[in-house]
Protein backbone atom coordinates (compact mmCIF):
# COMPACT_ATOMS: atom_id res chain seq x y z
CA UNK A 1 0.00 0.00 0.00
CA UNK A 2 0.93 3.74 -0.54
CA UNK A 3 -0.83 6.89 1.58
CA UNK A 4 -0.49 10.41 1.07
CA UNK A 5 0.13 12.37 3.94
CA UNK A 6 -1.05 16.09 3.82
CA UNK A 7 -0.44 17.74 7.03
CA UNK A 8 1.78 20.79 7.42
CA UNK A 9 2.17 19.98 11.24
CA UNK A 10 5.15 17.82 11.84
CA UNK A 11 3.65 16.66 15.36
CA UNK A 12 0.56 15.65 13.50
CA UNK A 13 2.39 14.24 10.54
CA UNK A 14 4.38 11.91 12.95
CA UNK A 15 1.47 10.96 14.94
CA UNK A 16 -0.04 10.23 11.86
CA UNK A 17 2.96 7.90 10.44
CA UNK A 18 3.33 6.09 14.01
CA UNK A 19 -0.24 4.58 14.41
CA UNK A 20 -0.11 3.53 10.19
CA UNK A 21 2.58 2.23 10.85
CA UNK A 22 1.86 0.12 13.94
CA UNK A 23 -1.43 -0.82 12.20
CA UNK A 24 0.08 -2.05 8.93
CA UNK A 25 2.34 -4.02 10.82
CA UNK A 26 0.08 -5.68 13.17
CA UNK A 27 -1.26 -6.80 9.78
CA UNK A 28 1.79 -8.06 8.54
CA UNK A 29 1.44 -5.22 5.85
CA UNK A 30 3.80 -3.68 4.33
CA UNK A 31 3.39 0.55 3.65
CA UNK A 32 5.23 3.67 1.70
CA UNK A 33 4.20 6.86 2.83
CA UNK A 34 4.89 10.02 0.69
CA UNK A 35 4.60 13.31 3.35
CA UNK A 36 3.84 16.35 2.06
CA UNK A 37 3.07 19.88 3.30
CA UNK A 38 0.84 21.74 1.24
CA UNK A 39 -2.36 21.11 -1.17
CA UNK A 40 -0.23 22.34 -3.81
CA UNK A 41 2.56 20.21 -3.52
CA UNK A 42 0.84 17.06 -3.26
CA UNK A 43 -0.85 18.30 -6.52
CA UNK A 44 2.22 18.66 -8.06
CA UNK A 45 2.73 14.78 -7.63
CA UNK A 46 -0.90 13.48 -7.83
CA UNK A 47 -2.28 11.67 -10.87
CA UNK A 48 -4.66 8.64 -10.70
CA UNK A 49 -2.89 5.43 -9.69
CA UNK A 50 -0.18 7.38 -7.46
CA UNK A 51 -1.20 6.43 -4.16
CA UNK A 52 -3.89 3.88 -2.24
CA UNK A 53 -5.50 6.82 -0.06
CA UNK A 54 -4.96 10.03 0.70
CA UNK A 55 -5.04 11.53 4.94
CA UNK A 56 -5.96 15.35 4.38
CA UNK A 57 -6.18 18.17 6.71
CA UNK A 58 -8.86 20.09 5.69
CA UNK A 59 -7.10 23.28 7.71
CA UNK A 60 -4.04 23.42 5.68
CA UNK A 61 -1.67 26.59 5.46
CA UNK A 62 -1.08 28.24 2.40
CA UNK A 63 -3.60 29.03 -0.74
CA UNK A 64 -4.83 25.43 -0.48
CA UNK A 65 -6.78 24.13 2.29
CA UNK A 66 -7.96 20.70 2.15
CA UNK A 67 -11.31 20.60 0.72
CA UNK A 68 -9.76 22.87 -2.21
CA UNK A 69 -7.10 20.15 -2.42
CA UNK A 70 -9.80 17.59 -1.92
CA UNK A 71 -11.98 19.06 -4.50
CA UNK A 72 -8.69 18.67 -7.19
CA UNK A 73 -8.01 15.37 -6.02
CA UNK A 74 -11.98 14.30 -7.52
CA UNK A 75 -11.25 16.11 -10.74
CA UNK A 76 -8.49 13.29 -11.45
CA UNK A 77 -9.78 10.54 -9.34
CA UNK A 78 -13.44 10.17 -8.52
CA UNK A 79 -12.87 6.69 -6.56
CA UNK A 80 -9.64 7.41 -4.15
CA UNK A 81 -10.12 7.38 -0.41
CA UNK A 82 -9.59 10.42 1.02
CA UNK A 83 -9.63 10.62 5.01
CA UNK A 84 -9.97 14.01 6.55
CA UNK A 85 -8.03 15.00 9.31
CA UNK A 86 -8.26 18.29 11.46
CA UNK A 87 -9.06 19.59 14.95
CA UNK A 88 -12.08 21.04 13.72
CA UNK A 89 -15.12 19.08 14.10
CA UNK A 90 -17.34 21.69 12.48
CA UNK A 91 -15.76 20.73 9.19
CA UNK A 92 -16.93 16.80 9.12
CA UNK A 93 -20.46 17.94 6.49
CA UNK A 94 -18.44 19.93 4.21
CA UNK A 95 -15.90 17.16 3.88
CA UNK A 96 -18.64 14.92 2.58
CA UNK A 97 -19.20 17.15 -0.51
CA UNK A 98 -16.22 15.37 -1.96
CA UNK A 99 -17.14 12.16 -0.84
CA UNK A 100 -14.82 11.58 2.26
CA UNK A 101 -14.41 7.98 3.43
CA UNK A 102 -13.72 8.80 6.75
CA UNK A 103 -13.04 11.79 9.21
CA UNK A 104 -10.39 11.93 12.11
CA UNK A 105 -10.24 14.37 14.72
CA UNK A 106 -6.73 15.51 15.96
CA UNK A 107 -4.50 13.61 17.33
CA UNK A 108 -5.77 11.31 15.65
CA UNK A 109 -5.98 8.07 18.34
CA UNK A 110 -5.02 4.47 17.13
CA UNK A 111 -8.37 3.54 17.70
CA UNK A 112 -9.90 6.03 15.42
CA UNK A 113 -7.08 4.96 12.84
CA UNK A 114 -7.39 1.32 13.48
CA UNK A 115 -11.54 1.65 12.54
CA UNK A 116 -10.31 3.30 9.68
CA UNK A 117 -7.61 0.89 8.25
CA UNK A 118 -10.29 -1.66 8.50
CA UNK A 119 -12.68 0.30 6.28
CA UNK A 120 -9.64 1.01 3.80
CA UNK A 121 -8.88 -2.62 3.75
CA UNK A 122 -12.11 -3.44 2.55
CA UNK A 123 -12.28 -0.99 -0.41
CA UNK A 124 -8.66 -0.82 -1.75
CA UNK A 125 -8.59 -3.70 -4.32
CA UNK A 126 -6.39 -2.94 -6.93
CA UNK A 127 -2.64 -2.22 -6.46
CA UNK A 128 -0.84 0.70 -6.19
CA UNK A 129 1.12 1.46 -9.67
CA UNK A 130 3.37 3.08 -11.83
CA UNK A 131 0.61 4.58 -14.88
CA UNK A 132 3.66 4.23 -17.87
CA UNK A 133 3.94 4.66 -21.27
CA UNK A 134 5.39 1.55 -22.79
CA UNK A 135 6.88 0.93 -26.48
CA UNK A 136 5.13 -1.84 -27.84
CA UNK A 137 6.99 -4.58 -30.24
CA UNK A 138 5.21 -2.52 -33.44
CA UNK A 139 7.11 0.74 -31.87
CA UNK A 140 3.58 1.66 -30.91
CA UNK A 141 3.14 3.44 -27.40
CA UNK A 142 -0.04 2.49 -24.99
CA UNK A 143 -0.23 3.03 -21.56
CA UNK A 144 0.59 0.29 -19.19
CA UNK A 145 -0.32 -0.03 -15.41
CA UNK A 146 2.76 -1.76 -13.45
CA UNK A 147 2.21 -2.62 -10.17
CA UNK A 148 5.17 -0.82 -7.28
CA UNK A 149 5.30 -4.46 -6.04
CA UNK A 150 6.72 -5.93 -9.50
CA UNK A 151 9.07 -3.35 -9.88
CA UNK A 152 13.18 -4.37 -9.62
CA UNK A 153 14.57 -1.65 -10.73
CA UNK A 154 14.18 1.49 -13.59
CA UNK A 155 17.67 2.34 -16.13
CA UNK A 156 18.02 5.18 -18.44
CA UNK A 157 20.08 3.56 -21.17
CA UNK A 158 21.03 4.74 -24.45
CA UNK A 159 18.14 3.51 -26.29
CA UNK A 160 15.58 4.90 -23.58
CA UNK A 161 13.93 4.07 -20.30
CA UNK A 162 13.52 0.49 -19.16
CA UNK A 163 11.46 -0.79 -15.95
CA UNK A 164 12.70 -4.27 -14.72
CA UNK A 165 9.87 -6.34 -13.05
CA UNK A 166 9.92 -9.91 -11.93
CA UNK A 167 7.89 -11.04 -14.80
CA UNK A 168 9.48 -8.65 -17.80
CA UNK A 169 11.03 -5.79 -19.02
CA UNK A 170 9.29 -2.60 -20.00
CA UNK A 171 10.84 0.03 -22.52
CA UNK A 172 9.53 3.70 -21.99
CA UNK A 173 8.88 6.53 -23.83
CA UNK A 174 8.65 8.66 -20.94
CA UNK A 175 12.01 10.40 -19.59
CA UNK A 176 14.08 8.77 -16.82
CA UNK A 177 12.59 11.46 -14.39
CA UNK A 178 8.87 11.65 -15.05
CA UNK A 179 9.12 7.89 -14.01
CA UNK A 180 10.90 7.91 -10.88
CA UNK A 181 8.66 11.44 -9.83
CA UNK A 182 5.90 8.84 -9.26
CA UNK A 183 7.65 6.63 -7.01
CA UNK A 184 6.77 7.66 -2.92
CA UNK A 185 9.19 8.93 -1.26
CA UNK A 186 9.18 6.43 1.26
CA UNK A 187 13.12 4.70 1.71
CA UNK A 188 11.69 1.64 -0.64
CA UNK A 189 13.26 2.94 -4.07
CA UNK A 190 16.63 4.81 -4.16
CA UNK A 191 18.91 6.21 -7.03
CA UNK A 192 22.19 4.41 -6.58
CA UNK A 193 23.68 5.61 -9.72
CA UNK A 194 22.87 8.03 -11.99
CA UNK A 195 19.76 6.75 -13.93
CA UNK A 196 19.72 3.92 -11.65
CA UNK A 197 16.87 3.37 -8.83
CA UNK A 198 16.56 0.20 -7.28
CA UNK A 199 13.60 -1.47 -5.31
CA UNK A 200 15.50 -2.27 -1.51
CA UNK A 201 13.20 -4.68 -1.05
CA UNK A 202 14.34 -7.12 -3.77
CA UNK A 203 18.06 -6.07 -2.49
CA UNK A 204 20.44 -9.83 -1.15
CA UNK A 205 23.39 -7.65 -0.65
CA UNK A 206 25.26 -4.72 -1.36
CA UNK A 207 29.11 -5.57 -1.40
CA UNK A 208 31.85 -2.98 -0.35
CA UNK A 209 32.75 -2.50 -4.46
CA UNK A 210 29.18 -1.23 -5.13
CA UNK A 211 27.71 -4.36 -6.84
CA UNK A 212 24.49 -4.95 -5.36
CA UNK A 213 23.13 -8.80 -5.91
CA UNK A 214 18.86 -8.92 -6.21
CA UNK A 215 17.09 -11.95 -5.08
CA UNK A 216 15.80 -12.75 -8.34
CA UNK A 217 19.94 -13.05 -9.10
CA UNK A 218 20.21 -10.03 -10.81
CA UNK A 219 23.60 -7.63 -10.34
CA UNK A 220 23.43 -4.10 -10.33
CA UNK A 221 26.57 -1.57 -9.62
CA UNK A 222 26.28 1.53 -7.56
CA UNK A 223 28.23 4.26 -8.32
CA UNK A 224 31.20 4.63 -6.38
CA UNK A 225 30.32 8.86 -5.28
CA UNK A 226 26.74 6.90 -4.15
CA UNK A 227 28.29 3.66 -2.43
CA UNK A 228 28.27 5.85 1.13
CA UNK A 229 24.72 7.26 0.64
CA UNK A 230 23.23 3.88 -0.85
CA UNK A 231 24.65 1.50 2.09
CA UNK A 232 23.25 4.13 4.71
CA UNK A 233 19.80 4.29 2.64
CA UNK A 234 19.63 0.43 2.67
CA UNK A 235 20.74 0.06 6.08
CA UNK A 236 17.69 2.63 6.97
CA UNK A 237 15.31 0.88 4.87
CA UNK A 238 16.63 -2.37 6.81
CA UNK A 239 16.28 -0.76 10.30
CA UNK A 240 12.66 0.41 9.78
CA UNK A 241 11.73 -3.32 7.77
CA UNK A 242 12.99 -4.98 11.01
CA UNK A 243 11.08 -2.71 13.33
CA UNK A 244 7.71 -3.17 11.51
CA UNK A 245 8.42 -6.92 12.14
CA UNK A 246 8.82 -6.37 16.02
CA UNK A 247 6.11 -4.22 16.63
CA UNK A 248 3.80 -7.23 14.68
Amino acid sequence: MHFAIVEDLKSDQENLISHIREDCAAHQESVDLSVYESGEAFLKDFRRGFCSAVFLDIMLKGEMTGLDTAWKIREADEEIPIIFTTTERDFALESYGVHAMDFLVKPVQAGALSWCMKRLRDVLAAPVVLTVRVVLEDRTVANRMIPLDEILYIESMRNGIVLHTRKEAYRSAQTYADIVRQLPDSGRFYECSRGLTINFSFVSTIAENGEIVLRTGDRLFCSRRKLKETLAAYDQYQFMALRSEGLR
